[in-house]
């Protein structure tokens, strides 16, 4: 990467985390980096593009940790174990901002980088607790990594939620000591009382991420209007999210007639994220 894309995605990080993706700018961007309009674009097509380059970044720090931590030689496995969570949850500390305002306008582009790149991080990370796993509980928990991968997920996506509304009370090494009690007393069981196994490895593929997230975005929000449309009563509500349906199955929506549309959910609270989603699909629709 070079120096002036690493001052890019560092200066559009913190606006981004500050004033919300949609709100700033390239200008302001560009102003924050001392480089014109005509240099941001030699370096990336779009704001997408920029933050798709700014998941690039995050994944290839916290990569090079864990690659880091891997060739520690007189560190035991438990303990790079323990490590890894806290890698993990000082890394979600420090961009806590950033994460936050991802959750508050879901801006994740959905195109063809953006769901490669998620594929890539999700199989690096399923691959890294395979290994610690085995390398930490021995060959006999082997039958059980598919089923460990996802609960010890889950139990680390919980915490995260607490460190992103409670991050200046929590201490990431107490936390890392006591979910990894609660991961041996997991595979404590799982080795005694032997189970059979209800995922497999091949169930964790990183294709049917990339399956999933083929649809494009205006596939998904259809599917989230019909969705709200089964939720509602009301019948100014169900016309409007009609209308809106039946744009979004065109091959080429017309926005306009979205946009028209998007008054008559303001009132209605229950629709408010998708009022919200589809303003967004709106304005990457017209940029």
């Amino acid at each position: 990467m070079t120096n002036k894309k690493q001052l890019i995605i560092e200066k559009a990080l913190h606006l981004f985390a500050s004033k919300g993706f949609e709100s700033t700018s390239i200008q302001e961007i560009t102003d924050a980096c001392g480089i014109s309009k005509g240099s941001f674009y030699l370096s990336f097509k779009s704001k997408d593009e920029l933050l798709v380059s700014i998941f690039e970044y995050f994944f290839s720090k916290i990569s090079k940790r864990f690659t880091e931590l891997d060739t520690i030689q007189r560190v035991s496995p438990k303990e790079k174990f323990h490590q890894l969570l806290v890698i993990q949850f000082e890394e979600i500390e420090r961009h806590a901002d950033f994460i936050l305002m991802q959750i508050r306008e879901q801006t994740n582009p959905l195109n063809k980088d953006m769901t490669e790149l998620l594929a890539s991080m999700q199989e690096h990370h399923h691959t890294i607790l395979h290994k610690i796993f085995v390398d930490t509980y021995g060959k006999d928990v082997q039958p059980y990594v598919a089923d460990l991968i996802v609960m010890v997920k889950g139990l680390i996506h919980g915490y995260i939620e607490i460190i992103l509304t409670h991050r200046q009370q929590l201490d990431t090494n107490e936390l890392s000591v006591f979910i990894m009690e609660r991961i041996d007393d997991l595979v404590l069981s799982l080795l005694s009382k032997q189970p059979h196994p209800f995922l497999s490895l091949s169930m964790l593929d990183k294709s049917l991420l990339q399956n999933a997230a083929h649809s494009s975005p205006s596939q998904v929000l259809l599917q989230e209007v019909l969705d709200c449309r089964n939720s509602t009563i009301d019948n100014d509500i169900l016309v409007t999210l009609d209308v809106i349906a039946e744009e979004l199955k065109k091959d080429k929506p017309r926005t306009p007639v979205i946009k028209g549309m998007l008054a008559n959910l303001v009132e209605d609270k229950d629709m408010l994220a998708l009022q919200q989603k589809l303003m967004t699909y709106v304005t990457n629709q017209t940029d």
